[in-house]
């Protein structure tokens, strides 16, 4: 079960990866694309959860960001490097989405967890 420690754990470690470079691989780049949109939808509804501003329970489509932050790792590994810059790049990018991941996954579990003290 998720408290809001383990949320508030899985937002701290989240913020303290960095965001990767930019890659020079155009299929990366694409990909990168598709990350900053669903990043910031995630980061700044959890960063109003985590401050309190904002009910997990109240983030929209909450389900759908989970999904699509496991959609975009697994594609992620469809991504074959050419040189050895793009194989940092997806290991850098690999270690932010489990971040990613997990943080959003956490938030999930809030939610769950307020809704079933609101029944």
């Amino acid at each position: 079960m998720t408290d809001s420690s383990d949320f508030r754990h899985a937002f701290m470690v989240f913020r303290s990866v960095p965001y990767p470079a930019y890659p020079q691989l155009l299929e990366l780049q694409d990909w990168n694309s598709l990350l900053l949109t669903i990043d910031g939808h995630i980061a700044g509804y959890a960063s109003k959860v985590h401050d309190g501003r904002m009910r997990a329970q109240d983030v929209p489509n909450l389900d759908q960001l989970i999904l699509e932050v496991s959609s975009l790792g697994s594609s992620l590994d469809q991504i074959e490097p050419v040189t050895d810059e793009d194989r940092q790049s997806i290991g850098d990018y690999r270690s932010y989405v489990a971040a990613l991941g997990r943080m959003v996954s956490e938030l999930g579990g809030l939610a769950d967890q307020e809704r079933r003290s609101t029944d």
